[in-house]
């Protein structure tokens, strides 16, 4: 599937190129990642092709639906953000989920501590609390909750 989207973006590239009257010198590196391992592998063996191709464009013709565009709320970023003055807190947060920023619609955040934490901490910090009688989100009440509000 990868393989096929960046044949077909190379393609497209190669097309658009071709609507140009005068002969440009202009190179092209194909890169690429594939289920099989390859990571960001470099492609050097091409077929050379002097025929012309034609390439249809049918934005009708849906394959997929996007759900919505977005990012994760880290306490690292909310801490950060909590040092800002109340007016730059505002225009970065409407810069991410405003409509007229990117206007994101899909958000995650992290259980307990993650890489992008101020501390290590868990929400059930007692070893063995199946019934959750120690459950708690303290933590995240100074930061990420309130960061989480002021972005919905």
């Amino acid at each position: 599937m990868k393989t096929q989207k960046l044949l077909i973006f190379t393609l497209s590239l190669f097309c658009i190129m071709g609507c140009e009257k005068k002969q440009s010198d202009l190179q092209v590196e194909v890169y690429e990642t594939s289920a099989s391992g390859n990571k960001i592998e470099k492609l050097t063996e091409f077929q050379a092709n002097d025929e012309s191709i034609a390439l249809n464009i049918l934005p009708e013709q849906e394959f997929q639906t996007i759900t919505g565009f977005g990012g994760a709320f880290t306490e690292s970023s909310a801490y950060l953000l909590n040092k800002l003055s109340k007016e730059n807190r505002k225009r970065i947060i409407d810069a991410y989920f405003s409509k007229d920023g990117a206007n994101y619609s899909l958000t995650r955040t992290h259980m307990n501590s993650c890489d992008f934490s101020v501390s290590n901490y868990s929400y059930t910090p007692i070893e063995g609390d199946k019934d959750l009688e120690h459950f708690s989100i303290e933590e995240d009440k100074d930061d990420l909750i309130p960061f989480i509000k002021e972005a919905m």
